[in-house]
């Protein structure tokens, strides 16, 4: 039962100082092994684009995390333990994104990351997740590299833009016939990723035609996308493809009106924020968008909830991006469900399935990603200042496929 080193102790001289010795190492190696280590709290980091370009999804998934821990300390915390987040502020850029790991790794002790938001910059952290045996979650980075370049120590909530290029490609090119498209993509990661899965379908479709590909700079004026709106005026493509971020494919909905564009306007996702297709009024109007599926008017307890309290606490109905945020910090409290050691949460992650989230069920394939398909929306109206959304229904496809080919 006893090894020689621990009956030398308690049986070799029988005294009460051999007694105390070997107690505190039992302890110490208890601690260990439950990965407790004294910590009152589950410590949690979370890297976002907090200012910046990417700050308003920043804030919106900082205000979900905190929603997320107010739902799990209210249910009595991990192993009777309060959550509790420390942020950082990447600034959307890779350098400060692995200066803000290596601190909340070193100096905070966090065990697990939710982070980050734009795939370059989680992209950077993969490396330093694998390192220090400390996972990330991102709650939207969807860069195909990430299942490629990742590691067991990467994981996603939001899925990868192949999916999402599959959605738009079919919808596009099989279900509305258009063969005569320009995608108009942001010069980074997630811009490349979602518009060079578009064009390779597209290439691979019979009869298709490309006339230019258009990319443009993060840091672009309004009159950059004025010079792109005309130039998709002499090319008279059949359809866009705007593959950016919710502020600037803005900008490029306004410079389109402006122009008076006459081309059927697809956004992916990531562009598609309601609020700013919203703030371009009239030109947001038969825009055709995909979104993840998240619905804030669900009536499942869950989103409810979430919702309720998001309202309450943010001033505001969440979006796609919160959805995630708050869905990412919930996985990553509950893989404290058993311990606080590296390899269980690191099991606890690789062993999430079918996890009900707000923004849909979650399951992890061996990549650490997910697959989720978004729906695609069309923009009916804006009517008192509000966006008039629905589905795209088989009177639009009808009705764009016949006008399509007409003009053939």
């Amino acid at each position: 039962m006893f090894s020689a080193v621990e009956e030398s102790f308690l049986f070799g001289g029988g005294t009460m100082k051999k007694l105390l010795v070997f107690i505190g190492l039992i302890t110490v190696s208890m601690m260990m092994m439950t990965g407790c280590s004294g910590e009152k709290t589950v410590k949690i980091g979370a890297i976002l684009p907090l200012s910046g370009p990417l700050a308003s999804i920043g804030k919106d998934i900082k205000c979900a995390i905190n929603v997320g821990v107010k739902h799990l300390n209210a249910n009595g915390g991990i192993r009777n333990k309060p959550v509790e987040v420390f942020f950082e502020d990447s600034l959307g850029l890779p350098d400060k994104g692995k200066e803000a790991y290596i601190r909340l790794v070193r100096e905070k002790g966090v065990h697990i990351i939710v982070g980050a938001v734009s795939s370059e910059v989680t992209l950077s952290l993969a490396p330093l997740a694998k390192k220090y045996e400390v996972p990330i979650i991102s709650p939207t980075s969807s860069s195909p590299k990430l299942t490629k370049q990742g590691n067991d120590y990467t994981f996603r909530v939001y899925p990868s833009d192949t999916i999402e290029a599959r959605r738009i490609s079919d919808t596009m090119f099989n279900q509305l016939f258009i063969r005569k498209f320009i995608p108009i993509a942001i010069k980074n990661e997630y811009g490349y990723g979602i518009s060079n899965e578009v064009i390779r379908i597209a290439r691979g479709t019979q009869a298709m035609n490309i006339p230019e590909v258009i990319r443009y700079s993060p840091d672009s004026t309004y009159e950059d996308f004025l010079a792109i709106a005309e130039k998709v005026n002499a090319l008279d493509p059949e359809a866009i493809l705007i593959a950016g971020y919710p502020e600037d494919s803005a900008q490029l909905l306004k410079a389109l009106h402006e122009v008076k564009a006459k081309t059927y306007i697809f956004i992916t996702s990531s562009g598609s924020r309601e609020d700013f297709l919203k703030s371009t009024g009239e030109a947001a109007v038969d825009v055709i968008y995909a979104k993840a599926p998240f619905n804030p008017k669900a009536t499942d307890e869950k989103t409810r909830k979430f919702v309720g309290d998001y309202v309450d606490i943010c001033g505001k109905t969440p979006g796609v991006y919160a959805a995630h945020g708050y869905d990412a910090v919930t996985i990553a409290g509950k893989a404290f469900s058993k311990s606080s050691r590296p390899d269980d949460i690191l099991r606890r992650l690789q062993q999430v399935k079918q996890f009900k989230g707000v923004s849909g069920d979650i399951t992890f394939d061996r990549y650490g990603d997910v697959v989720q398909y978004p729906k695609i929306f069309r923009v009916r109206a804006i009517e008192d200042g509000e966006l008039k959304c629905t589905l795209l229904t088989d009177e639009d496809k009808a009705q764009i496929k016949d006008s399509v080919l007409k003009v053939k």
